[in-house]
């Protein structure tokens, strides 16, 4: 199976995101139980040994260590910029536009981004790794909530509206980039962006 991301000269840092993105895409395209370690090697050029060289733990370790990845990402582009950001309006801005342009900047040409899909496939984790993923997603969507709060505060949020049905609302439209999103469509992924964004602020604000 050829797949988008490969590139068989990556070592490092490069290889282990490769290995990222071609267990990604395979999880999504076979399913996780029937995709094998042997099946990631082979779509990158690679051994079975030289995964468990990455990632020792195997497969659920794998499968952890891709969703950490894609939070890792978020927390990076989108999380970390929204926060210098003191007007609400602004950041609520940045978070939509960011992170939209995150999803759609891996998308595959078959239509979804493999990572940004198996960020919400947690129930082959161990319970121990799941507390660890909800962490994280509570931290992003407690910056959500807490922006829509204070644009409410501040007079700005539309009447009848839930903060917290909103913020997950919110989420939910930009994290379902990932399964739609080609990138050989007729819109760029800036302009998809904005749509999204232009969408979400005249549903939200006064």
């Amino acid at each position: 199976m050829k797949l988008q991301n490969k590139a068989i000269d990556a070592n490092g840092d490069d290889r282990l995101r490769q290995i990222f993105f071609a267990a990604a895409q395979l999880f999504c395209e076979q399913g996780y139980e029937a995709t094998t370690m042997s099946d990631i090697g082979d779509a990158i050029g690679v051994t079975k040994a030289a995964i468990y060289h990455f990632v020792p733990g195997g497969k659920q370790d794998l499968l952890f260590a891709i969703i950490n990845y894609g939070m890792d990402t978020v927390d990076e582009f989108v999380i970390a910029p929204a926060r210098g950001i003191e007007d609400a309006e602004q950041r609520l801005r940045a978070i939509i536009l960011n992170h939209s342009k995150l999803v759609m900047r891996r998308s595959t040409d078959q239509g979804f981004n493999p990572v940004t899909v198996m960020v919400d496939e947690v129930a082959s984790l161990s319970p121990a790794q799941r507390r660890k993923i909800d962490l994280r997603k509570r931290a992003y969507m407690d910056l959500v909530r807490e922006t829509l709060q204070q644009l409410k505060n501040e007079g700005k949020f539309k009447d009848q509206l839930d903060v917290t049905v909103v913020a997950f609302s919110l989420i939910g439209t930009i994290i379902w980039l990932g399964h739609w999103y080609r990138p050989n469509g007729k819109l760029s992924n800036g302009q998809v962006a904005e749509i999204i964004c232009r969408m979400a602020l005249g549903g939200i604000l006064r």
